[in-house]
């Protein structure tokens, strides 16, 4: 007779359940004991001596169909009698009459396992992982999760149930506002609402920190957008800046989009800017040409928008334009427009700061509306959650419970697969977008030190996305070789590792569709290219799904900067824009309503938010790693001379995974 005592430990997160009647089965090196039911008031119980314990099965055993309580298990503890202590890390729910069997938690690759019980155990692990996340496949897009599995339909991981009740609560408080407002059935601009000094109608409004107004409930059915003011806070930075051109460059560098920008060496052929044309921008003292030598112009190209449709809105064809923008590094180290070009064509007309007022803002305006397709089809949903969808599902795949580069990667990739599938049917954009950037993502891109350097952007100053992004890239990029050189010795121990090598082909098969073309690798042959892949991940998951996400209420509440639509076609000639006409082509009132909650609900803090660098959940147990989790502490500095402070990768601030 043996002696242990058990703990079970339960989640303190929403709907977690309580201790209930669970059984528990010790599995030994020599042998395993009766099946037990545990008892909250005697945690220990007496079974035979089971020698080392490798695995243990848990069990619900209250089961039925009009019971719907569940339990959600952060971790088993067994003592035994020689006080010999084994963690068995769970985190997942326990809803069905199906036994869990958990591994003890240290992390193993599978050459360090010798039992064939354990062997056997990864393997069947993975085998109903597998029927139970499912790949579905979207024509040029990376394959994400289906709904359809063979597997118990009840296994969950993660805690679904908070993240799905938080994010149907937010989605139904914005309608129920939009609805009692009547702002979701406005269909056009209502000349007679009050103004902004701009003359829009007051319902751009907004900032990061927003809260209900106490008298929300109160505005009239048919007021205008103009209502938004009594229920957000406004961010004065963008009412006040979003017409000045420092503020139309600067977004270039941290606003929502700042990977779209690159050094111009060479004016293109179908972008005919002139020295005439910029002259007096510039400056008696240099040239254009002097300036491309000194590596202070830039571009920005839109081509990938080029015949794509926009489609419909309020049953009318919108437009859409794939501009180019040139820009400038003024003596003052400001980025400043030099010009605009709304088509791919050398024909069209080149608008200028010199040109009409209407005329420039407008011209801006449309580059505004084409940075907001390439940010939405494709810098946020492309390339942070779709991608951080595939390395979701090939984790949970290919790699067992017991790996170590799953215990380091499940914290990146928490409640991932929850977010994208609620708002799958409304983040895919139609039109071939997506297509066009999956065919030309590169690997390179998606790697922050290459994608500077690719871009020509090493040097430029007061570039925050830019030197706050390399600095977590390294604390990140140390972490992850730290704890890649615990597991993995050699380059030999990477090539026989399988379960690693089928998730790097999964994710390029699945998530990359076998484009070579990519650079994503379809195998690891040395230590240094699993770091290298891994930090991509990590980086991928929280600071750039941060970057490029947390800021969207800021900078897009005030729409006339971040529209979401155009009415009318980009102008063919100059001089024929007014503000009646800018009215007439930037989107309506329900449209701009829509695309605020939207913004609001993917930028506000979720309750549930674990910061880049925090682990609450101890999925590693032996000492070593988890020093190096306590020790890695990514930091950045704030620079106070900057025109608005940027925020946006603070790991403070940031989460530590695709989960909104």
């Amino acid at each position: 007779m043996a002696i242990y005592r058990v703990q079970v430990v339960t989640g303190n997160a929403c709907s977690s359940g309580i201790f209930d009647s669970i059984s528990l089965t010790l599995v030994g090196t020599e042998g395993e004991s009766p099946k037990t039911i545990l008892e909250t008031q005697s945690p220990s119980f007496c079974q035979s001596l089971v020698r080392e314990i490798i695995l243990l099965r848990l069990q619900r055993e209250d089961v039925r169909e009009d019971k719907q309580d569940s339990l959600y298990c952060d971790f088993v503890v067994v003592t035994s009698a020689e006080e010999v202590t084994y963690r068995f890390p769970c985190y997942q729910w326990i809803e069905h009459p199906w036994p869990i069997e958990l591994r003890e938690g240290t992390a193993k690759t599978p050459s360090m396992d010798h039992l064939p019980r354990l062997q056997q155990h990864r393997k069947e692990e993975l085998k109903q992982r597998q029927q139970i996340f499912r790949w579905v496949q979207f024509r040029g897009c990376p394959e994400a999760l289906t709904g359809k599995g063979t597997g118990p339909p009840k296994i969950k991981i993660e805690t679904q149930h908070c993240k799905n009740e938080s994010v149907f609560l937010a989605m139904v408080a914005i309608l129920t506002f939009l609805t009692n407002t009547g702002l979701s059935n406005a269909a056009s601009l209502n000349p007679g609402s009050q103004k902004s000094k701009a003359g829009f109608p007051l319902c751009m409004s907004g900032a990061s920190n927003v809260r209900r107004h106490k008298n929300a409930s109160k505005i009239p059915s048919n007021s205008d957008i103009s209502a938004f003011l009594s229920v957000f806070l406004v961010p004065e930075h963008v009412t006040e800046y979003w017409k000045r051109d420092e503020f139309f460059g600067y977004q270039f560098l941290h606003g929502l989009n700042p990977i779209i920008i690159q050094l111009c060496t060479q004016i293109p052929n179908n972008f005919p800017v002139t020295q005439t044309m910029v002259a007096g921008l510039l400056g008696d003292s240099t040239t254009l040409q002097e300036e491309l030598n000194k590596q202070r112009i830039f571009l920005v190209d839109y081509k990938i928008l080029e015949g794509l449709s926009a489609g419909l809105n309020n049953g009318r064809l919108q437009h859409i334009a794939a501009p180019l923008c040139l820009l400038h590094l003024s003596s003052e180290g400001h980025l400043m427009p030099l010009a605009i070009q709304l088509s791919q064509s050398s024909t069209s007309p080149i608008f200028l700061p010199s040109d009409p007022e209407w005329d420039w803002i407008l011209a801006k305006t449309w580059v505004r509306n084409s940075d907001f397709h390439i940010h939405q089809g494709l810098t946020h949903l492309l390339r942070t959650h779709l991608l951080a969808e595939v390395f979701t599902m090939a984790t949970l795949r290919q790699l067992p419970m017991c790996h170590p580069l799953y215990k380091l990667l499940i914290p990146h990739i928490r409640f991932t697969l929850h977010i994208n599938t609620l708002a799958r049917t409304r983040l895919i954009p139609k039109g071939g977008l997506l297509q066009k950037g999956m065919a030309s993502i590169m690997y390179s891109s998606l790697c922050l030190p290459e994608d500077i350097k690719a871009r020509g952007m090493s040097s430029l100053p007061n570039y925050h996305y830019r030197d706050d992004g390399l600095k977590i890239w390294a604390a990140i990029e140390s972490f992850v070789s730290n704890m890649v050189d615990l597991y993995y010795k050699a380059d030999d121990s990477v090539q026989k590792d399988y379960e690693l090598q089928s998730w790097i082909y999964e994710i390029f098969q699945k998530g990359f569709l076998a484009l070579t073309s990519s650079g994503i690798p379809s195998s690891f042959s040395t230590v240094e290219e699993v770091k290298k892949f891994i930090t991509m991940v990590i980086y991928t998951c929280s600071a750039q799904h941060t970057a490029v996400n947390a800021g969207q209420f800021d900078f897009g509440a005030w729409m006339p900067n971040f529209p979401s639509a155009m009415r009318k076609p980009p102008p063919k000639t100059k001089g024929q824009a007014s503000l009646k006409s800018y009215k007439e082509t930037i989107p309506e009132i329900n449209t701009t309503a829509n695309i605020i909650s939207v913004l609001w609900l993917l930028s506000a803090p979720t309750g549930d938010r674990i910061p880049l660098g925090k682990y609450p959940d101890r999925h590693f147990t032996e000492k070593a790693p988890l020093e190096l989790i306590t020790t890695f502490q990514p930091l950045t500095k704030q620079d106070p001379s900057l025109l608005v402070a940027y925020k946006y990768l603070d790991p403070a601030e940031m989460e530590n995974s695709v989960s909104i």
